[in-house]
């Protein structure tokens, strides 16, 4: 009899949970980064408007920077989610795409991809990253990122602010 108490008493609570949690997603709106109690961090995608979790890797080398830490998240949610070919050439026949498109290493395709996505996150969500403060000096936190993706940056500021 104990033990289906002790079932319910947690059952209960992880119901209680998921209903703060589900209350927290709506109260967000499109809030970038949403700290909950109880669950993984998340992020708002303003290019498909879905919430997405945190990676816990880019969450200990930005924990001082939630605007580059933001950014950092978007950029992998961007290669992983918005671009259907990197999953191709890194997925489950990733082999025969790779060969087939004079891919090299890993870590070079990469860096390209990072920085398509991160210059694709300043086009298309310009009025997102003005709204929350993500400029250029936030970009340049970032690996990797070229003189050409901070110019297109400061380009998006300067036009969309003066609209």
């Amino acid at each position: 009899m104990e033990n289906k108490t002790n079932k319910l008493a947690k059952k209960k609570v992880k119901e209680e949970r998921r209903r703060i949690y589900k209350k927290e997603l709506a109260l967000a709106g499109d809030a970038p980064i949403i700290r909950h109690k109880h669950h993984k961090w998340t992020f708002f995608c303003p290019i498909c408007g879905k919430r997405f979790d945190a990676s816990d890797y880019l969450c200990s080398i930005f924990k001082d920077d939630d605007k580059a830490l933001w950014l950092a998240n978007m950029v992998m949610h961007y290669r992983h989610n918005h671009i259907t070919s990197w999953n191709k050439h890194w997925g489950w026949y990733g082999q025969a795409y790779r060969k087939a498109a004079h891919f090299g290493d890993y870590n070079t395709e990469k860096a390209i991809v990072n920085e398509r996505a991160k210059r694709q996150i300043a086009r298309k969500s310009a009025q997102y990253i003005i709204k929350y403060g993500i400029d250029k000096a936030v970009y340049a936190k970032l690996q990797g990122t070229s003189k050409e993706t901070l110019t297109l940056v400061e380009k998006v500021w300067t036009k969309n602010q003066a609209a």
